[in-house]
């Protein structure tokens, strides 16, 4: 078998190779039913990742970074993202020595040492601007960017001036976020926020700020991780009169006092069951205007470690085969909710996501003790793909080429898993949803939680499919499996052909496709008003165009957004107007 590693982004752009079928372990078919005249709207760049890069030698614009991140099929990436960033002011794209300080008197350790963390690090590498993090994200499939805002140590005029500079730099952000987890700010001697209350209060200002810079701007509130067992601050949101938000946004990390590896599954499985649409509908939604839309912006199967040391880390079952499975499941669970927007994982870059064998933290250390900049673009960092992402990208691949999903039902003849740590009850092991592709394409992901094989009728509005499908997993005999360095990459993605009923291996994420038509290229036209572009086509009005843009017909193509429905023009603005330049539309 292909390891998922070196070589990784052409595996899952090109990735087709034959393995041996699987044998089932139990004769008896879990039946898989959509309907494709009952769909949901999907949003666009549904599944993403926060992706914090401070504190490391990787930088944004590192051509090698991307093109593995493009493969994963990114919906959305998150700037500058987490705890770090509580002293990060992005008109410098460094971190403020003196907001550190104020952290600091605060009493709010964690984060103070986690931002002292990255100062070194942000200045050899000479910062981490917004306009090169916007560029990453036109290049690793035209993500959608969503901001953290720094609202503990910056302040409103900052927050109106990065609206206004998004806007006039035509960088689109997707949802602005107020505060990263000020849930967790409200002890220590001088506190940022004395409740829920409190918290919505100070944030109107940021937000009023937002919207006078760009009135169509999405502004998002944070409800409190539902892993930390209490609802104070939220209910003190849920009781506020004046819900000036766009938008909620939360965390979910699961903290479990457990070590066992199988009572964490059996814990997480519980989760997927219980907290995860279910909790979104009951609490969220019933709580808030119906006009109010959803996101998760970093979740993870547990609660990691050391945040605010240098020996900040995961713990398990993330970056394993399992935690890829949970990941997986717990996004395309969120997904049947029509409010939610957007669901990733914390994070791209760490030993959950793409991981490296050196991340080169000495180097700009040591440039910015030299009082110098460097550039780590050549640096041999190692890059590999974690266990928990490659099963990831199976499901992403779908979720983010989708315009819809299906009514999908499973069967409940199939194998079980437990969903408590006392072993007594339990739950399917097979969870399955159906998409409808903006390409043509219908995709049904399936995960399998547990340890046996189990072959699976798909049906479509009650008739067995016939197509021949292409099937594209992960699986394994370990749950724990992970994933090491290039070299050392034992969980991988795998291809074949299928036919129904499809065998679902054990521990697994698996893609089935098929082609319901094809797409004809376009006829596409071009008119220049400098610096403005508008891009309009003849083509089919069901599908989503990447529309894409290069200086050199056989050099990197960046998406600059993507257009579905029945829209059949785009228009964008170049600042350089001298330069030749070439555009194309592409069906993702």
């Amino acid at each position: 078998m292909r390891k998922f590693g070196k070589a990784a982004w052409l595996i899952l752009a090109a990735g087709l190779w034959l393995t041996p079928e699987l044998r089932a372990q139990s004769s008896a078919n879990v039946t898989v039913a959509f309907a494709t005249t009952n769909t949901t709207p999907l949003n666009e760049g549904f599944a993403g990742f926060a992706c914090e890069m401070l504190d490391t030698g990787l930088e944004y614009d590192n051509t090698n970074f991307q093109q593995l991140a493009a493969t994963l099929s990114p919906g959305w990436i998150r700037y500058p993202s987490g705890l770090s960033d509580d002293a990060f002011d992005w008109s410098t794209g460094l971190t403020d020595t003196n907001w550190i300080n104020t952290l600091g008197t605060n009493g709010d350790t964690t984060a103070s040492n986690s931002c002292t963390f990255t100062y070194l690090p942000l200045l050899g590498k000479g910062g981490a601007q917004f306009t090169n993090f916007a560029s990453m994200a036109a290049h690793v499939g035209g993500a959608k960017i969503i901001v953290c805002l720094n609202c503990f140590t910056d302040d409103t005029n900052s927050a109106g001036a990065f609206a206004a500079f998004a806007l006039s730099n035509h960088i689109a952000v997707a949802a602005w976020e107020l505060c990263n987890e000020p849930y967790n700010f409200t002890s220590g001697p001088t506190n940022f926020f004395a409740n829920g209350t409190d918290y919505a209060n100070k944030m109107l200002p940021f937000r009023n700020a937002v919207k006078a810079a760009d009135s169509n701007a999405v502004v998002a509130v944070f409800y409190s991780d539902p892993g930390k067992g209490s609802n104070i601050w939220d209910n003190a949101l849920d009781r506020y009169t004046n819900k000036y938000w766009d938008a909620v946004t939360y965390h979910y990390y699961p903290t479990p006092a457990l070590t066992n590896f199988s009572d964490l599954t059996a814990y997480d499985n519980g989760v997927l069951l219980s907290n995860t649409s279910v909790f979104v509908s009951n609490n969220l939604v019933a709580s808030n205007s119906p006009t109010t839309t959803y996101m998760i912006t970093e979740f993870q199967p547990v609660l990691g470690s050391g945040a605010g040391t240098t020996n900040q880390h995961p713990n398990l079952p993330s970056t394993t085969l399992y935690g890829g499975i949970y990941a997986s499941e717990f996004v395309m669970r969120m997904s049947t909710v029509p409010q939610m927007k957007h669901v990733g994982n914390f994070q791209l870059f760490n030993e959950n996501g793409i991981y490296a064998t050196n991340v080169f933290r000495r180097a700009v250390v040591n440039a910015a003790n030299g009082h110098d900049i460097t550039n780590t673009q050549d640096l041999p960092f190692g890059f590999y793909f974690s266990a928990q992402v490659t099963a990831e990208a199976v499901a992403y691949w779908a979720i983010n080429r989708s315009t819809a999903l299906y009514a999908t039902t499973v069967g409940s003849n199939g194998p079980t898993v437990p969903k408590t740590t006392n072993y007594n009850a339990t739950m399917p092991a097979i969870y399955a949803q159906a998409y409808q592709g903006g390409n043509g394409k219908r995709y049904v992901v399936l995960t399998n939680k547990g340890s046996n094989a189990a072959p699976a009728q798909i049906l479509q509005d009650g008739v067995a499919l016939t197509n021949s499908l292409l099937e594209t997993f992960v699986t394994g005999s370990d749950p724990s499996a992970t994933n090491s360095a290039p070299e050392v990459s034992p969980v991988e993605i795998q291809t074949q052909t299928a036919t129904n009923p499809v065998t679902i291996p054990p521990y697994s994420v698996v893609r089935l496709e098929w082609t319901v038509f094809n797409v004809p290229p376009p006829s596409l036209a071009l008119a220049v008003s400098n610096p403005v572009r508008t891009l309009s086509w003849v083509g089919l009005t069901n599908v989503t165009y990447a529309v894409q843009g290069a200086t050199n017909l056989a050099g990197t193509w960046a998406t600059l957004g993507k257009v579905s429905s029945t829209q059949t023009n785009f228009s964008f603005t170049d600042p350089d107007t001298a330069s030749l330049r070439f555009y194309r539309l592409l069906v993702p």
